[in-house]
């Protein structure tokens, strides 16, 4: 059963502070079958959607309302997938699921091709976002496009970030124990005054659409949703698509029947994998927010160094219009000086370009993948809190309700025919029926919850194979880089050893 229906009637690191985000906002979902224990409702992640519940399954049903722009609707199709890839599935390989590696776009040395190891992971789709030039919009209502084009589909589509919030807030409401992509931060400013110039931040955004939208498609679930591939193929606005198409978002799990042996198959010590594994994820993703600042800390501190080599090369070739006047007592040895300190001036730039060359491979290649485990972590590390919020049951009211019914039940059977209130028992009998079918849905939940949770531990699994081919493919640029720039100093020495020194006066 297909829970999507369809009806045509920043500056600021944002992943140590989950508030900062787009994806931590409230999420106004309620279940009358899955509450809270202190009676409150959960959070939902935008506040741009209204809520309706409806009865009969376990799961929420959240209706989105219409956007305001109005135009003609495009059309789209592909099915749904609803389930996970528990067992009888075939489980993600590692070949599916490593897409952007080896097809990020990086700025390497051009002098010589690379020696990095190349690994094969077959022909995988890749989506390029493209930031376009023009704004769209009136003064201060001026947005930016993004647009967003697939390989293997041979689409190109244009999208604003807000249909890219709408998108993963539509994901939290009908997969909130999978393993969602981050989304860039909104831009920050404090007294009206942005943090980041405009230019570097787009730029940062547009690197991490890319990566937002490239985790979707590596997804072994997430990857055939309806929504994701109406995302990528509709050619119209977005929000003018929206506005056309009724669209009601359901969880995963509504209307899917327990199989028999699904419970019985998961192992009693999955709780504990899961605890283990949250601690650690918990742990990695710290680290690894830390050290995506200090590689991004060291790259600008690269940019700088470059900067200063470029200002020492322009000052040594400019030493050579004065070296007649200074040593004008005695001109013979003049034109070699002058030739060695061209010679210096020359490698000297080279070694600017070297570092402006590495500088911009770490923030395109090693910066980027580094980032993407990061993205990683934290969306497991958000997997786990969403668990906290979102897998909770009231079994044990419904069950104490259910004896007083039963109790009341028999009462109102003892009584003589006469003195029975029409209609009475046959209320307490419906009571008694819908409160255990709410036990069985939500039992049954439970369990798809910790099947679900298990799947992403194992698609997780494959980010252990990002980070060894992130860190041969870094290994591989600092030992280019660092041949190449022996090679320029060497030339440098040679260069050096045709100056005028003491022993040739």
């Amino acid at each position: 059963m297909d829970s999507t229906r369809l009806s045509t009637s920043d500056d600021q690191d944002p992943w140590a502070s989950p508030s900062n985000t787009v994806r931590n906002k409230p999420d106004s979902r309620t279940s009358a079958d899955t509450m809270r224990a202190d009676g409150s409702a959960p959070h939902r992640t935008t506040s741009s959607f209204s809520t309706t519940i409806t009865n009969g399954s376990f799961g929420q049903v959240s209706k989105l309302p219409a956007s305001s722009t109005s135009r003609e609707s495009g059309e789209w199709g592909g099915a749904g997938l609803n389930s996970g890839f528990g067992p009888g599935d075939e489980a993600p390989g590692q070949d599916a699921l490593a897409s952007a590696d080896t097809n990020r776009v990086s700025s390497r040395h051009p002098k010589k091709p690379s020696a990095r190891r190349q690994i094969s992971h077959g022909a995988q789709e890749v989506l390029t976002v493209d930031a376009l030039s023009e704004k769209e919009g009136m003064f201060l209502f001026q947005y930016r496009n993004y647009e967003v084009s697939s390989n293997r589909r041979s689409t190109r589509v244009t999208r604003r970030y807000s249909d890219f919030v709408w998108l993963l807030d539509c994901l939290h409401k009908k997969y909130p124990f999978r393993q969602l992509p981050l989304l860039p931060p909104k831009r920050v400013a404090i007294n009206g005054t942005h943090l980041a110039a405009e230019a570097q931040f787009l730029e940062k955004r547009r690197r991490g659409l890319s990566r937002f939208v490239n985790v979707l498609i590596q997804h072994p679930v997430l990857r055939d949703e309806q929504l994701v591939t109406m995302f990528l193929t509709v050619p119209t606005e977005l929000a003018a698509w929206r506005k056309q198409a009724q669209l009601t978002v359901q969880e995963e799990f509504v209307g899917r029947t327990l199989p028999a042996q699904l419970e019985d198959s998961l192992p009693p010590t999955l709780e504990d994998l899961f605890s283990t594994v949250r601690s650690g994820v918990r742990r990695s993703s710290e680290l690894y927010i830390t050290i995506c600042n200090l590689v991004e800390r060291q790259t600008k501190r690269q940019e700088g160094l470059a900067t200063e080599y470029s200002r020492l090369a322009s000052n040594l070739q400019s030493l050579t219009e004065t070296s007649k006047e200074t040593y004008s007592i005695d001109t013979n040895d003049v034109p070699l000086l002058n030739e060695g300190l061209s010679a210096t001036a020359k490698h000297i730039s080279e070694h600017q370009s070297l570092l402006t060359q590495e500088s911009a491979s770490w923030d395109e290649g090693f910066l980027e993948d580094l980032k993407k485990q990061r993205d990683t972590l934290v969306s497991m590390r958000d997997l786990f809190d969403r668990r906290d919020r979102y897998d909770k049951d009231n079994i044990p009211q419904l069950e104490k309700r259910i004896a007083s019914n039963e109790a009341r039940l028999e009462g109102v059977r003892a009584k003589p025919e006469g003195a029975r209130k029409p209609g009475e028992s046959e209320k307490l009998e419906d009571a008694i029926h819908r409160d255990k079918q709410s036990i069985v849905n939500q039992h049954a939940r439970s369990v798809f919850v910790k099947e679900c949770i298990r799947d992403e531990i194992q698609f997780f699994l494959q980010s252990l194979y990002h980070v060894g081919r992130m860190c041969q493919e870094w290994a591989s640029d600092l030992v280019r880089s660092a041949e190449l720039t022996v090679e320029n100093w060497r030339e440098f020495e040679n260069a050096a050893d045709n100056m005028p020194t003491q022993g040739s006066t």
